[in-house]
């Protein structure tokens, strides 16, 4: 009987091992293949409009489910236009398949403040939205729709934002 528990206990060991480095390697050949099925690519670009009166800074404060978040901190001066790239991260292992995906910046300038926010979420299907800085974004333009407050339907894996920003 001890022989029997023995072999019993070892099999269950290196069948738990088999499985644990299976899903290992399952995790390296997705952040080898780029995440290709595992994430959608958004290139956002950011226009501050000439009829504007106050160059802006935009920093980076947040960001969650992303593999790639942009720049840390960008300056956007009157007139003149910003582009990141965004990939957000739908990988089972990471904790963030079907979660939003969202980034935040705050945007500053002398008297204006404020926060927006990117967010690709999952309700009645995939959404992208643009939210906060009510005040200074004029347009915001997801996949050729208005996303500025409101949702936008469609899980694209390549995605075109524009952003119109007029400060005064």
């Amino acid at each position: 009987m001890k022989m029997m528990n023995m072999i019993t206990g070892t099999i269950l060991a290196v069948l738990s091992c088999l499985w644990i480095s299976t899903a290992l390697a399952e995790e390296k050949s997705v952040n080898a293949e780029e995440h290709s099925e595992l994430s959608a690519e958004y290139n956002m670009e950011f226009i501050h409009l000439p009829s504007s009166q106050l160059n802006l800074v935009v920093d980076k404060t947040d960001s969650q489910c992303m593999y790639e978040s942009g720049d840390d901190q960008f300056n956007l001066p009157i007139g003149k236009q910003h582009s990141i790239y965004l990939e957000d991260n739908n990988n089972l292992f990471s904790g963030c398949a079907f979660k939003t995906k969202s980034v935040e910046w705050q945007i500053s300038s002398g008297p204006i403040s404020c926060n927006l926010i990117f967010e690709h979420g999952y309700d009645q299907g995939w959404y992208t939205e643009i939210k906060g800085c009510e005040n200074i974004i004029d347009k915001a333009i997801c996949k050729g729709e208005d996303c500025n407050q409101k949702k936008v339907y469609g899980g694209d894996s390549k995605i075109e934002i524009k952003l119109e920003i007029s400060a005064s």
